[in-house]
């Protein structure tokens, strides 16, 4: 249900080709913050370096040979929030014209903040006020604002470079790292606003999803800033006849030699490195130059890194074929052999198809995105096309609310357009707010033509829920459910207009011990309720086609989230048809990761450790196909804490924290938070010296990034009792959170698996 809104934003961008650069219609804006003004924020060392090298190379006349005049050097005491955002409307807007080109450099801190679609990213100015989210909004950049600014811009041309993942912003945290998120990494690409103007934009990340971007004293720059100036004046990176810098060719320079150095950094045993520059690009005709230099440069130049593509479909899940071979469920991730033309095809059910050429150049992850229109035979006509459209504009844009009133009032005109159902309940769910996406949902079954599909996604919902809820225990002590609001009774869906019922008088019904199906679907109030309207309503998607493998796939996590050992064989079958059906759709393997691991706690010793490794191989199976998978890195995370694998566990958690833009339930991501603090704590105790007051303060940092999240941590501790992980947490929290621990019961039975009676559940 959900999109990866890093993909979803370049949406809006043309197919026209790259403007030729030239030092006449080029303009700069370049920020580098070393120094904060309160003592809460950790100073870096180069990021005033790395901008103001970046100016000087520009403006050398063998180089850049930009006039002065047009680049606006920001740094340290000049870098305030208010000088960042009034350079755009000061000195690019009035500027640039129409086929100019905008580079914009960004070196400091940079922190993400929240969960799910309502997440935010900052770059910190020298003046701001702390890392509080109140501060933040108050007195930090919003990369997202900025990015909006620099659309408005009539450029045909906007490069970006960001190197703003480095240390822990809070001193005496440099362990815990400040990775790169998701949430960052959509929340700085430019989508021109005027989409009827020729654009093409490209960013430039110092690391991918998940990575930490270095320093290095002795380079006396950060390391991907230092590459990128070594390219553009020594590698041999131009192209012949006009000493022409193409991005992707720097791109991949860069990224090869911060490989190189990242390798000889490790080895020399200083620290463990890992940082992979990435280089983004919307879809564009031809090549993107950033500079032509007039300097001496072989003949010959550096053949530039294989491209990868990344194809991204609206809605998630649909099919894509890459040059007529089936590539998978959207996103896709394809790294090409060549560059060149390449033919995309994307369907699903319920929509038209759509075809698409796209251009393909070495150096680039090429971002597409193909937003599917409704076939014909649900399509809306007048107001209602009018409004949906309106409605995924909106929604392109991270305008949530306007989205959310637009397909409400498509809705309102058209009450049986399943579309506008399934994208309300998709933000819904990606705003934490799980049961409004199962009232929309329990509506749309009830109001549209039935599909495998749509009980389907009503199936999910209801075992996410009740997954949430066992994690809950009934215990709500801040008001919340974990989807942002209390789940209580919906007499029926979104507009009220289906009836909801459990049997007469709203009890369930006394079935000879079974678990009792309400007569109807409604929104639930406990986990039980859910369980049995996730069987009933993955049972309704196999009446209607029993090759979906969507179907399976809701009918293995309904069985799972049962935890009954008399389901385990029925739900493994389940998510094994599914992975059948559709090898190369993600989520059916990351389902089949999460069943063997849920149904492995019932189990010890040797026996068990073969499962949780089963189930590892299927999860990696899954990140395979997606990398950014965020379930998938969770999972896989707790998979490594119970094989007590911690180095894994910890690397695993980092990338689903870092993928947290992905992510529905903010007691999860703190759960992952405290799963990484309980590491790093008994890493202290095994320590001495510095190592251990590092990994005390990594501890300490990512528990308080937890409480920050979600105050009340009940739910967070039974999500991870509920992943059989009580034993590793035990003794390894603050005091606090150790008696609340000892409070939360455990949330899953026992399984009374075949041939293992007696047991004992793991504690």
């Amino acid at each position: 249900m959900r999109i990866r809104w890093s993909l979803f934003l370049f949406a809006a961008l043309s197919l026209a080709g790259a403007a030729p650069a030239s030092a006449a219609n080029t303009w700069a804006l370049l920020v580098g913050v070393s120094k904060y003004e309160t003592p809460q924020i950790a100073s870096l060392k180069y990021p005033a370096a790395d901008a103001a090298g970046i100016r000087d190379a520009l403006v050398d006349p063998q180089i850049g040979a930009l006039p002065a005049g047009q680049v606006r050097l920001l740094a340290d005491s000049e870098a305030t929030r208010d000088h960042i955002l009034a350079s755009v409307d000061s000195f690019l807007k009035p500027n640039v014209k129409p086929g100019d080109q905008v580079i914009v450099f960004l070196a400091g801190h940079g922190v993400a903040k929240g969960v799910g679609a309502e997440a935010k990213s900052y770059l910190l100015p020298t003046d701001v006020k702390g890392l509080t989210t109140a501060a933040l909004e108050s007195s930090a950049v919003d990369l997202h604002q900025l990015s909006r600014k620099l659309g408005e811009l009539p450029a045909s041309q906007f490069v970006l470079f960001v190197d703003a993942c480095r240390e822990d912003p809070t001193p005496g945290r440099g362990v815990k790292g400040n990775v790169m998120s998701d949430v960052l990494s959509r929340g700085i690409h430019v989508v021109p606003q005027d989409s009827t103007r020729p654009a093409t934009s490209a960013t430039f990340f110092a690391c991918s999803v998940g990575q930490r971007a270095f320093e290095d004293p002795g380079l006396q720059h950060g390391v991907f800033t230092y590459y990128i100036l070594d390219g553009i004046r020594n590698a041999a990176v131009p192209r012949k006849p006009d000493g022409a810098v193409e991005l992707g060719a720097l791109a991949s320079y860069v990224q090869g030699a911060v490989k190189t150095w990242a390798e000889k950094t490790t080895s020399a045993g200083i620290y463990e490195i890992e940082q992979t520059p990435q280089c983004i690009r919307s879809e564009s005709d031809g090549p993107l130059v950033l500079v032509r230099v007039k300097r001496n440069y072989p003949d010959t130049p550096l053949p530039s890194s294989p491209a990868r593509v990344v194809v991204g479909t609206f809605p998630e899940g649909a099919t894509v074929t890459i040059n007529g071979a089936k590539a998978g469920a959207g996103p896709v991730f394809e790294t090409v052999e060549k560059p060149g033309e390449y033919k995309v095809r994307v369907e699903a059910p319920g929509y038209k198809p759509v075809e698409r050429s796209v251009r393909v150049l070495d150096g680039y992850e090429h971002q597409v995105v193909v937003r599917l229109e409704p076939g014909d035979a649900s399509a809306p006509t007048g107001k209602a096309a009018e409004f949906y459209q309106r409605a995924l504009d909106a929604e392109t844009r991270q305008q949530w609310e306007v989205a959310t009133g637009g397909y409400k009032a498509v809705l309102d005109t058209d009450p049986k357009f399943a579309p506008a159902y399934e994208r309300l309940a998709d933000l819904y769910t990606r705003q934490g707010r799980l049961p409004d996406a199962i009232g929309v949902l329990v509506t749309m079954v009830a109001q549209t033509p039935p599909t495998a599909h749509g009980y389907s996604l009503l199936s999910r919902a209801y075992s996410t829920f009740a997954e949430r809820e066992s994690a809950a225990g009934g215990d709500d002590k801040d008001g919340k459910s974990g989807e942002g609001e209390s789940p209580k009774k919906k007499k029926g869906g979104l507009f009220g207009k289906v009836k909801g019922a459990l049997g007469k008088g709203d009890e369930d019904k006394d079935d000879g011990g079974k678990r009792a199906v309400p007569d109807t679907y409604v929104v639930p109030t406990k986990a039980e309720e859910a369980l049995a309207l996730a069987q009933k309503a993955a049972g309704e998607a196999l009446k209607l086609d029993k090759t979906a493998a969507e179907a399976h796939l809701a009918n293995g996590f309904a069985l799972t989230a049962d935890r009954n050992g008399k389901t385990k064989r029925e739900a493994m079958d389940a998510f094994g048809q599914a992975v059948f059906l559709e090898p190369k759709d993600a989520a059916n393997h990351y389902g089949l990761g999460y069943g063997i691991r849920s149904f492995a706690q019932g189990m010890e010793g040797k026996a068990r450790d073969t499962e949780l490794k089963r189930a590892v191989a299927a999860l990696q199976e899954a990140l395979k196909l997606r990398p950014d998978y965020y379930e998938a890195h969770r999972e896989l995370g707790f998979c490594y804490h119970l094989l007590d694998d911690t180095s894994a566990a910890l690397h695993e958690y980092e990338l689903a924290n870092a993928n947290r833009g992905a992510a529905t339930d903010e007691d999860e991501v703190a759960g992952v938070g405290v799963a990484m603090s309980s590491i790093h704590k008994k890493e202290a105790e095994r320590s001495s010296g510095a190592q251990k007051q590092q990994h005390q303060a990594a501890s300490e940092g990512y528990f308080a990034g937890a409480q920050e999240l979600r105050p009340n941590l009940t739910r967070a501790l039974g999500i991870l009792d509920g992943a059989g992980l009580r034993s590793r947490l035990t003794g390894n929290l603050p005091t606090s959170a150790q008696d609340l621990l000892g409070r939360v019961r455990a949330r899953i039975p026992r399984p009374n698996l075949p041939g293992l009676p007696g047991i004992p559940f793991p504690r």
